[in-house]
């Protein structure tokens, strides 16, 4: 599995990006996280957090909960 899993599914917008943010800032470059959420808002927070911090979407499931978006730094 992945080193990096960050489960975010009890939280909502705004606290699944606080918690998102915290976790990405102690990884490495090129590092990849899992994360895991319930949150509809994460469909397009996610995306535009990593174009504005410049990190990578690497795949995403967004079909049916919970989604997933695997995400490099």
């Amino acid at each position: 599995m992945y080193r990096n899993v960050l489960d975010i599914r009890k939280y909502k917008c705004p606290d699944s990006i606080i918690f998102l943010r915290k976790k990405i800032r102690i990884m490495k470059k090129k590092e990849m996280i899992l994360i895991i959420s319930n949150d509809p808002s994460t469909k397009w927070d996610i995306p535009n957090f990593c174009t504005f911090m410049d990190h990578k979407i690497i795949e995403f499931y967004i079909e049916l909960t919970p989604f997933k978006y695997l995400l490099q730094k």
